[in-house]
């Protein structure tokens, strides 16, 4: 009975699910496993649905003829070549995007895992409730306002800081990852330390969501406001 009682708390299932969408029909596995991205770029500004600045959509194009002509499916947009072979120097190999690499799977993962679709726009949502889809619209506006943001690499510090998350010190001349909604003078991250609070991976792409000081990938960030259903993974 206090199984049961546990269960009821922790696991929460919308009423209108009776299928497991998370795990595939043919395998069984789970769905971010599979290769489904089959572009040759993705852009993850297009994915989360930020609106694009001049300078923003110069920025994509450059991270992508970069990522194209130095064999990574991502790169930080706004860096020299060599500064980029900098930033993934402080990387576990698994964890570098080169092209046919584990690396690369792995970004398509965390993709999939930090930015699901149905917690960006109610297009993906095949599960909601109808009564609560002004409330899901609010979340998102209310979100992409305040909270959801993509860092950028700073390649060269002009002032000592100590990095937000492991204290260290980063001196001048240091290359570090900055968040615009923690401040752009005196806060960063040495570029393996950015990374989401709760599931302690690298934020994808830099894309982060802030909460009381807090960095989130997106997935973890929407769970601090409302459960997961554990069946169709929608909020």
């Amino acid at each position: 009975m206090i199984r049961k009682s546990k269960l009821k708390q922790t696991n929460r299932v919308h009423t209108m699910c009776d299928c497991n969408p998370k795990v595939c029909n043919n395998c069984k596995c789970p769905r971010e496993s599979h290769d489904i991205y089959h572009e040759e770029y993705v852009d993850v500004r297009n994915r989360i649905g930020l609106k694009a600045t001049t300078t923003t959509a110069s920025n994509s194009g450059d991270c992508r003829d970069k990522s194209s002509q130095q064999g990574y499916s991502w790169v930080p947009p706004g860096i020299t070549s060599d500064k980029v072979e900098v930033y993934f120097r402080k990387f576990p190999e698994e964890k570098v995007p080169k092209k046919g690499s584990k690396g690369e799977k792995y970004r398509d993962n965390q993709l999939v895992r930090q930015l699901p679709r149905q917690d960006l726009a109610l297009a993906y949502c095949k599960f909601i409730e109808p009564e609560v889809r002004n409330k899901f619209q609010q979340f998102v506006n209310t979100r992409n306002e305040s909270a959801l943001d993509i860092g950028y690499v700073q390649a060269s510090l002009e002032t000592n800081i100590n990095c937000k998350n492991c204290g260290e010190s980063m001196p001048i001349g240091d290359l570090a990852v900055i968040a615009p909604k923690f401040g752009e003078f005196d806060v960063g991250w040495h570029p393996y330390c950015f990374r989401c609070s709760v599931c302690d991976e690298p934020l994808v792409d830099l894309t982060y969501c802030e909460k009381l000081e807090k960095l989130f990938c997106e997935r973890h960030y929407a769970e601090t406001i409302k459960p997961r259903c554990s069946a169709c993974d929608e909020n």
